[in-house]
């Protein structure tokens, strides 16, 4: 593995800046390294004002900054161990975890289920202009926490999609009573954001879901998009007689659905073909799945509107990717991980497969993602017995394989 040594050495190696104390870091702390770089490929003229400002910047160095999801949002832990018995195992459309990830624009975005969201982000020194695309490591990578509060604790995160080019995303709330019947409402709005000057979540209004009011006992607990490039939605109505479920689909989130089979709709689910994705990531992909025994691959890439899966086999676990088309004088690159944490970076100019490690984790834990902000890779990991999770975050890391 590569990190190895004695733990307790983790504040000689890297820093964590909390914005809301008056520490600065010496230039030394930062390494110059030839990373590549997650982001848009143009220059920033002006940096973007932000309102909210971080709530630590990240500067992962030899060892790796673990984090654990709680009600109040990402807690630094000093190793992994620490997390085990911090949370009791439970179903897990109430645990807290990744539900979900996307990119977007440099950013890599998350949707903790029962809390909110938690996006990464290059960080610049307030007043200068934020590094773009330079070939040097940046000043760290800021991590924005963005909780929903109480209301989002008596839900489940049911998707996390961004429907336009340059749209914010949004995550999708409904009441799930397939473990725990609660007894509580639909949430009083479905579709949730956020963006750079937002302290909190805020409700979003897409017509053709908004036909299904939670007054009238409507619940969306489905919208995702098919390979065929229709979106997907489905709705349930509970009564003293019997549950109505309506699914319907639309090439538009901006036009109203028409209904679907049921068949049309679990297709719509299923993973892609290979031949499906974009001739680069089908390249890159075909690199990565030679490596292993993997079912399918499940890629998040600030190309795609919400995580896309693809076909890669008749069996076997799945391997997570991060694919993005900018950073690297090949013009793309992929990282993938397995659960176990056996991981590769592959680059748009050579096709060759780095092999690299993961940090280790515990008996009963496995990485269920990974994804990249500026030179700082991220992989998300959790608790995982049967249907239920107990302690779950993220790690950041900066392997040596990407120098």
């Amino acid at each position: 593995m590569l990190y190895t040594g004695n733990m307790r050495r983790f504040c000689f190696c890297l820093v964590v800046l909390a914005l809301f104390s008056c520490t600065r870091v010496d230039e030394r702390d930062l390494a110059v390294r030839d990373y590549p770089v997650a982001e848009d490929a143009v220059p920033d003229p002006v940096p973007r004002p932000m309102t909210v400002p971080p709530a630590a910047i990240l500067r992962a160095g030899e060892f790796p900054l673990w984090f654990q999801f709680t009600d109040e949002g990402p807690l630094h832990i000093e190793r992994i161990e620490d997390a085990i018995y911090s949370a009791a195992l439970i179903p897990w459309p109430h645990a807290a975890h990744a539900r979900f990830t996307l990119a977007r624009n440099g950013d890599f975005l998350m949707a903790v289920n029962r809390y909110g969201f938690v996006r990464m982000s290059p960080w610049h020194e307030p007043g200068q202009a934020p590094l773009r695309n330079s070939g040097r490591s940046s000043r760290g990578v800021g991590m924005y926490n963005v909780p929903g509060g109480e209301l989002w604790r008596l839900y489940t995160v049911g998707a996390f999609v961004r429907p336009g080019p340059d749209g914010n995303p949004m995550a999708l709330l409904y009441r799930n009573n397939w473990f725990l019947d609660q007894g509580i409402p639909p949430p009083p709005h479905s579709l949730w954001t956020f963006d750079e000057y937002s302290a909190s979540p805020r409700a979003v209004s897409i017509p053709p879901l908004d036909a299904f009011a939670p007054e009238e006992g409507w619940d969306l607990d489905v919208l995702r998009k098919g390979g065929s490039g229709y979106w997907y939605y489905r709705a349930s109505r509970r009564n003293a007689a019997q549950q109505e479920i309506v699914m319907l689909r639309t090439d538009s989130l901006e036009r109203e659905g028409d209904r679907t089979t049921l068949s049309d709709f679990h297709n719509a689910a299923r993973p892609e073909p290979l031949s499906a994705a974009p001739s680069s990531l089908r390249e890159m992909l075909a690199v990565v799945l030679a490596r292993g025994d993997f079912g399918s691959a499940i890629v998040v890439s600030p190309g795609f509107q919400s995580y896309r899966r693809f076909a890669a086999g008749s069996g076997g676990s799945p391997v997570h990717v991060f694919y993005s088309t900018t950073g690297v004088p090949g013009g793309a690159f992929l990282l993938a991980t397995d659960p176990e944490g056996s991981a590769v970076y592959v680059s748009g100019t050579s096709r060759a497969g780095r092999g690299f490690s993961l940090p280790a984790l515990p008996e009963g834990f496995v990485y269920t993602g990974i994804g990249m902000a500026r030179d700082t890779v991220f992989a998300t990991w959790e608790e995982q017995v049967g249907f239920s999770i107990g302690a779950a975050g993220f790690v950041a890391i900066r392997p040596v394989e990407l120098e």
